[in-house]
């Protein structure tokens, strides 16, 4: 069984390396304090589990969880924390153990038994139903960074580069203030459930806008707009459905 350990904190890493490394079914791929350095080598060494702490900067370890399960929802994820509430609700989320700290043998070694039993036996429905409550439990969460994707690898982008969002043929483009286009697996309710609507404007069922990166404001027909991003060449429509907010914002 190949696994992958993300932890902030070099203690943890650390702990679990000395645990898994004591039993021959396992082989370590990778220990990494950094979610996003994580999230690439999953990538690149598919792995079967990975042994994931909850409570991390910038990212947390529910949203690692979903990028991971939107790449492969065959990997087993087993969270890891100080913290008993957050223990429950890794357990409410379907996942396939959690295990609190400080960690013993027997512990992580149950843990390991889980994930070989499920590898060796995958109920598929089983396996939908975690990835989708894993991804609605990331949602509530507070977005820092964006995980984001371009030549197969991913990428942290911060939201204050961000110009606009529109959806794409199954998935979400990103468009930054510097010229770089990324894509996304969410969708745009996605986005405009999650992001500061101080900051980020509905503008078009397809577009989602900065508010800051707007440069200029076009008038078009029927009394809708055009609006002249920061960085990209690309006009983003004002539809009418959103047109009486649009000027109540700018007192238009």
């Amino acid at each position: 069984m190949k696994v992958i350990i993300v932890d902030d904190e070099k203690p943890g890493l650390d702990n679990l390396q000395f645990y898994l490394s004591k039993m021959e079914s396992v082989e370590i791929l990778g220990l990494y304090q950094d979610p996003l350095k994580a999230l690439q080598s999953v990538v690149e060494k598919r792995p079967d589990a990975v042994f994931l702490d909850i409570s991390m900067p910038e990212m947390n370890g529910l949203q690692v969880a979903s990028e991971i399960l939107k790449f492969d929802d065959g990997i087993k994820i087993v969270f890891a924390t100080a913290f008993d509430d957050y223990a429950v609700k890794a357990f409410e989320l379907n996942a396939i153990d959690y295990v609190l700290k400080p960690y013993s043998f027997n512990r992580i070694e149950m843990a390991v038994n889980r994930v070989k039993k499920l590898l060796l036996s995958e109920d598929i429905s089983q396996k939908k139903k975690k990835h989708h409550a894993i991804q609605h439990e990331a949602i509530k969460k507070e977005l820092i960074k964006l995980p984001v994707w371009k030549d197969e690898r991913i990428f942290l982008c911060a939201l204050s580069d961000i110009s606009f969002l529109s959806a794409e043929d199954g998935y979400v483009k990103v468009c930054t203030s510097d010229g770089e286009s990324y894509i996304s697996k969410e969708t745009l309710s996605y986005f405009d459930e999650k992001l500061d609507q101080e900051k980020f404007f509905r503008c078009h069922k397809s577009f989602i806008v900065n508010i800051e990166k707007i440069k200029e404001v076009i008038p078009w027909f029927n009394n809708t707009y055009l609006l002249n991003m920061k960085g990209c060449t690309d006009k983003v429509p004002v539809s009418r459905k959103y047109i009486k907010s649009f000027r109540s914002l700018f007192d238009l």
